[in-house]
């Protein structure tokens, strides 16, 4: 703890016991960690959309054996739910991934899906959220660049450069929707409501980063609000949805107050 920290401290001192608590807790939650246990419950859901999830991690780990860059820091079940996808939903050609960043889940589903057109959107170069958010400030060009290699690397992925919100023009209709823009309010509820908009019937969309427990939120990086708009629309009976664990590892997912989720939700018709 530096110094600064320690006077904040003092001035408050009905936070120290809370903050000692917390670090209790977390520390006994990695301790009885069943790493089984969640890997079981991931299998089951998995089941419950007809997929594999053992031979959906074959096929990805063959995939990443042969480009080692795609594994990555933000690797997560959202793409062995990908792969488990790809291996029983042979009608998914069209594919809208809401939120580009490196491209490297761009070309991670032109691989799985290997005759999929995939377009995948994100903010113009010039716009003030995409230069702030993700620490792209102070590398802006190289990191532009390295996005676009990636890219150019299957003619079959399209890119654009749109604030994901102008999709509330658009009448293109998709097989699978992958949501990972801004992930607060309003802009990740706008994603949702548009996708069910361009989501073909039968078609599968998904949400990353869903939080369920109360947590302080911002604009881009954490929120309830892709929860509490999935459990709005469910109780109106628009959708039918689960929840998958993003990541099953202690560190990532032994937190039950920072725990993340992947949103699979289908519009019921």
């Amino acid at each position: 703890m530096n110094l600064q920290s320690l006077i904040r401290n003092l001035i408050k001192p009905h936070k120290i016991p809370n903050k000692v608590i917390n670090k209790i807790i977390s520390a006994y939650n990695k301790r009885i960690y069943d790493l089984k246990k969640f890997e079981k419950e991931q299998d089951k859901i998995f089941e419950y959309f007809s997929l594999d999830r053992e031979k959906a991690l074959h096929k990805l780990e063959k995939i990443k054996i042969q480009f080692p860059f795609l594994n990555r820091s933000m690797s997560s079940e959202h793409e062995v739910f990908f792969s488990a996808l790809s291996l029983s939903y042979a009608h998914i050609n069209n594919i809208l991934e809401i939120g580009t960043h490196d491209g490297k889940n761009s070309l991670l589903l032109s691989l799985l899906f290997n005759k999929a057109e995939i377009d995948t959107i994100d903010l113009p170069k010039n716009s003030k959220n995409f230069i702030k958010f993700y620490n792209r400030e102070n590398n802006l060009f190289n990191f532009i660049e390295s996005r676009d290699e990636i890219l150019s690397k299957n003619n079959r992925i399209h890119f654009n450069e749109i604030n994901s919100i102008n999709l509330i023009n658009s009448n293109k209709k998709y097989d699978l929707i992958w949501i990972d823009g801004a992930h607060g309010y309003p802009v990740v509820c706008i994603d949702i409501l548009n996708s069910l908009k361009n989501i073909k019937t039968g078609g599968i969309i998904m949400c990353d980063d869903v939080f369920i427990n109360k947590i302080k939120s911002d604009k881009m990086y954490k929120s309830t609000a892709a929860f509490e708009t999935l459990n709005e629309l469910s109780m109106e009976k628009i959708i039918n949805y689960k929840l998958i664990y993003k990541r099953l590892d202690c560190e990532n997912n032994s937190d039950i107050s920072s725990r993340k989720f992947i949103g699979v939700f289908k519009k019921i018709v």
